[in-house]
């Protein structure tokens, strides 16, 4: 008898774990961690790579057109991040980075910074969003 009521305590203590799925975020970060840019993983019985948005966006052809427009999202977003007041001074030298590279020819390296430094803007709003929705987390009690 006590065996029996061991073995149905611990399965229900360990429900709660095999039953809560993991999301999207989860998974996507997950792989990304583990296996880096480009990796492909299974999620809900689809296949997804572990590529950011901006990466997606940046992959186009390595022209000045391109790196240019690449830029100017980037500068878009990075402004919409610092109207919040949640710019990272490391995204303003990463599109420092990233024009140099357009003015020095080097389009591919100025895609990949203008998308580099669109992530992290959109990442900020993510932060801001999570700041405003759980403010209350930080107040004293």
């Amino acid at each position: 008898m006590k065996k029996t009521l061991i073995a149905a305590a611990a399965a229900l203590t360990l429900l709660p774990g095999f039953a809560a799925a993991e999301s999207f975020d989860e998974a996507f970060l997950k792989n990304r961690a583990m296996y880096g840019k480009g990796h492909v993983f299974e999620w809900q019985g689809n296949q997804y790579l572990t590529l950011h948005e901006e990466e997606v966006e940046a992959d186009v052809a390595a022209t000045a057109d391109n790196a240019k427009m690449m830029i100017d999202k980037a500068r878009a977003k990075n402004k919409e991040v610092a109207e919040l007041g949640f710019e990272w001074k490391l995204t303003g030298d990463i599109l420092k980075s990233a024009e140099a590279a357009l003015a020095e020819g080097d389009y591919r390296k100025a895609l990949d910074l203008a998308a580099q430094a669109k992530y992290h803007a959109r990442i900020g709003i993510q932060q801001h969003e999570y700041a405003q929705s759980n403010w209350h987390l930080s107040v004293p009690q």
